[in-house]
This record gives structure tokens, C-alpha cells and sequence, in this order.
């Protein structure tokens, strides 16, 4: 499995990043997993090339449990195969980029910071990837 997830902007906060990075080098074992940093720069979408099927964050998007989201993932992946993930910054993702989304992910109901949610993406992302090779790393 290969997935890269764009979020716009810096995450400027040291212990969000340290936290994403060990998930991302625990995903390690399951596939790639890599976190782009960009801006948005007028109309230019953020999209990374290469990615055959690109899921927005969007509170308006789908939502899934932690084991309907990991038969999700896997049935995107074989499907279309290298997937990207769009984290938008303070104001949302910019108009171009989601216009350009395959799929729109919400991770709830309520509103999340953008750092929270980048982080909390990438969490279900390895989580999801634990849960589809039965690992004890999801209690449920």
C-alpha cells in the first residue's frame, strides 16, 4: 500500500509532528507512508502526482469506524493503487484541490484543528493498515 498524505501548510507544533512521524515509521512494515508539507498557492492544486485516487478531509465527507475505514482503504488501494490523503489548512482545503477529490473523508462531526486532524489521519491510516494484517494493535 502506497499513500501520501498532503497537508497545507507547516505543522508547527513539535510534539504533533513527533507523534505523526512514529506512526508513519511504524506504517513502515505495511507499505509507504509519506506526509507532504505544502502551500497553497492560488489555483494550483496540492494534489501530489502519481496519485491514482485522491480522498479530501472535509466535515461534509463520508465517515467511517476504524474497521469500516480499513475495508475502505484496502478496497481503494487495490482498485486504483498509490492513494493521497488532503489535510487543508486553518480555513479548509482550497477550492481547486477539492474539486479534484475522488472521495471526501470527515473524521466526525465535530471540527478538528488542522494539526489534530493530520494527526488523527495518519493514526487511522496505521491503524487501518494493523487491523487489515491482524495485528493486536486495534482492541475493539
Amino acid at each position: 500500500m502506497k499513500i501520501t498524505v498532503v497537508q497545507t501548510g507547516r505543522l508547527r507544533d513539535a510534539h504533533v509532528a513527533a507523534l505523526r512521524d512514529e506512526y508513519v515509521k511504524r506504517f513502515g512494515r505495511f507499505g509507504k507512508l509519506e506526509v507532504v508539507e505544502r502551500e497553497s498557492k492560488g489555483d494550483a492544486p496540492l494534489w501530489p502526482t502519481g496519485a491514482r485516487w485522491r480522498i479530501a478531509l472535509d466535515e461534509r465527507g463520508e465517515q467511517y469506524d476504524s474497521p469500516a475505514f480499513a475495508k475502505r482503504l484496502e478496497k481503494w488501494s487495490a482498485a486504483h493503487g498509490p492513494l493521497a490523503f488532503l489535510v487543508g489548512d486553518a480555513y479548509g482545503i482550497h477550492a481547486p484541490s477539492l474539486a479534484l477529490a475522488d472521495a471526501k473523508l470527515s473524521l466526525g462531526s465535530m471540527v478538528l484543528p488542522h494539526q489534530l486532524a493530520h494527526l488523527v489521519l495518519v493514526e487511522q491510516i496505521y491503524r487501518a493498515a494493523t487491523i487489515l494484517a491482524g495485528t493486536g494493535y486495534h482492541h475493539a
